[in-house]
């Protein structure tokens, strides 16, 4: 009993340092930071001034982290039901800022449909023809669970004509987990014009949707 009890002071002792409770998170940058890449370290992030990304940057930020979450996921390293707001709201804000950025604006808004009728009048006002209509469809998709950015944030979304918050969904529904991943790195590619980027960056093997039949269709189900 007392050999636990010494070792559990010394976990928190480990855990509770002076560092972690009292430095600065944000501090100025110095020599101690300067490395030759970005994988040799000192890891830590710069943030400000120069660092402050575009929002087509920040989009992909967004959803660089949602895909890690999912390959996470998939190697075993966490269970899917522990990070199912996460991974959607990375993918969510991900659409409303790489479409914001397309836009040129910034329009003070987080109605991800709203955001898509703008983008799809934008677009054809500019290439005289309409955007493909799975993209602005796969968005209003995403739009009708989470329209104002709070339901993979806060597990609600507020309705206007009852004035109180609702649940996302009316009843419980599915996302299978791989035909969420293609169909945002799709949608992802389809919106930024950077296919062969994304086959780099991502390396996901694109097959022909019947190699997909026994997978988690819902009619292999």
């Amino acid at each position: 009993m007392f050999s636990f009890e010494r070792e559990e002071r010394i976990q928190t002792e480990r855990i509770f340092t002076k560092d972690a409770m009292s430095r600065p998170l944000f501090e100025e940058p110095g020599d101690h930071i300067v490395r030759d890449d970005p994988f040799s370290g000192p890891q830590g992030f710069m943030v400000g001034d120069e660092f402050i990304p575009t929002r087509i940057e920040m989009a992909q930020q967004y959803f660089d982290a949602a895909h890690m979450l999912l390959e996470s996921i998939k190697r075993g390293d966490w269970e899917d039901y522990k990070l199912v707001n996460p991974a959607l709201f990375l993918y969510r804000h991900s659409l409303e800022l790489l479409v914001k950025g397309l836009l040129g604006s910034a329009p003070k808004t987080h109605d991800l449909a709203a955001l898509a009728d703008e983008f799809s009048q934008a677009y054809s006002d500019r290439w005289q023809r309409p955007v493909p209509g799975w993209i602005i469809e796969r968005l209003k998709e995403m739009a009708a669970i989470d329209p104002g950015s709070t339901a993979f944030r806060y597990g609600e979304n507020y309705d206007r004509a009852l004035k109180a918050d609702v649940p996302p969904v009316p009843s419980a529904m599915y996302v299978s987990l791989p035909h969420l991943q293609r169909a945002m790195l799709t949608l992802n590619a389809a919106l930024r014009g950077e296919i062969a980027e994304i086959a780099r960056d991502h390396p996901i093997r694109y097959f022909e949707e019947r190699d997909f039949g026994d997978e988690d269709t819902p009619e292999a189900c």
